[in-house]
């Protein structure tokens, strides 16, 4: 009985010992370089917020916040690469609708499950997309633009970097009874070089990805699709105001661990993020870059998912995108 007794005590003293040491490690976090890995390119919102936000997290952390770019695949090429990887905070996912809400009904079998694969840290932003024309198009409101599509001889072109702007081409199609034909990009960065190069005829970037350009006159905005105009673009009507009922697209970026990473770490980085977001230098950057702050714990940013993906669900029907 003794014997079993001191093996017993011995147990019990090394789970102590292992939650202690568990615990001071998660306490220490992070004692290494931590990479944020964002599925769209540079110059995309998700890219630039990431940006901003590894630069809030390496001053309130003090550890390198590294930015490593894996576009393409709508998303598949981050997420695999972030949900293989050890879940121990040392590697987390700028995430967006596209990755977490809209995949589901795009894809037919989708290698991953944005819920049970994911650990949810907290929002970031919710940003609208923007319907841009070419410089040289004839039209210069929306209205304008479905008269231009609807007397073309053969169906005009939209570039698409992300799901969003895949559903915004659709559904505006759908919506105000024309024809375009999608051409798909990696990230909206690369849609608006072939936009104002002349190779398509629309595209629907987010407004990080085409403001310092829009400037520029290098192209036209008809059009935002979110429910409420743009601060930085505030006489750009909505798609709504231009003759589209029931039509309102918004993105929104957030961010994620591996599934199974510490909840005391998860907790270190929500707390981190939204602090950011509470930073007057932080807002106005987020309110120029026509988007606006979302900052929520992990729970909420969870159910919001849930919400989101049901909407995307009801989008991708809207909008007849089939599925691959």
């Amino acid at each position: 009985m003794k014997g079993w007794t001191a093996r017993a005590l011995l147990v019990a003293a090394a789970m102590v010992c292992g939650f202690e040491a568990a615990h001071a490690e998660t306490d220490a976090y992070p004692q290494r370089a931590v990479t944020l890995v964002v599925p769209f390119p540079a110059g995309s919102a998700t890219d630039a917020v990431a940006r901003k936000v590894g630069e809030g997290l390496q001053k309130a952390l003090g550890q390198p916040f590294i930015i490593d770019n894996r576009a393409g695949a709508g998303g598949l090429i981050a997420v695999r690469h972030v949900i293989t990887a050890k879940p121990d905070g040392y590697t987390l996912m700028i995430a967006t609708n596209t990755t977490h809400a809209a995949n589901p009904s795009i894809y037919k079998s989708l290698p991953y499950d944005p819920k049970k694969d994911f650990t949810p840290i907290g929002g970031i932003i919710r940003i609208p997309y923007l319907v841009a024309v070419r410089a040289d198009s004839p039209a210069n409101t929306l209205a304008e633009f479905v008269q231009v599509a609807r007397a073309a001889k053969s169906p005009l072109s939209y570039g698409t970097g992300n799901t969003g702007g895949r559903a915004s081409g659709e559904l505006l199609k759908a919506r105000l009874g024309f024809d375009m034909m999608e051409v798909p990009y990696r990230g909206s960065p690369q849609a608006i070089t072939d936009l104002i190069g002349g190779h398509i005829d629309v595209c629907f970037p987010d407004p990080a990805s085409a403001l310092s350009l829009l400037h520029e006159k290098k192209f036209k905005v008809l059009a935002v699709t979110g429910p409420k105009r743009v601060p930085s673009l505030p006489d750009v009507p909505t798609v709504m105001e231009s003759g589209a009922p029931d039509y309102s697209i918004v993105a929104w970026v957030g961010a994620f661990a591996p599934a199974g990473t510490p909840q005391p770490i998860v907790e270190k980085l929500n707390a981190a993020i939204n602090a950011q977001l509470r930073d007057p230098a932080m807002v106005e950057f987020i309110n120029q870059i026509g988007a606006e702050v979302f900052a929520t714990t992990p729970a909420r940013l969870s159910s919001y998912v849930e919400e989101d993906t049901r909407r995307w669900a009801e989008l991708v029907e809207l909008a007849k995108i089939p599925r691959k």
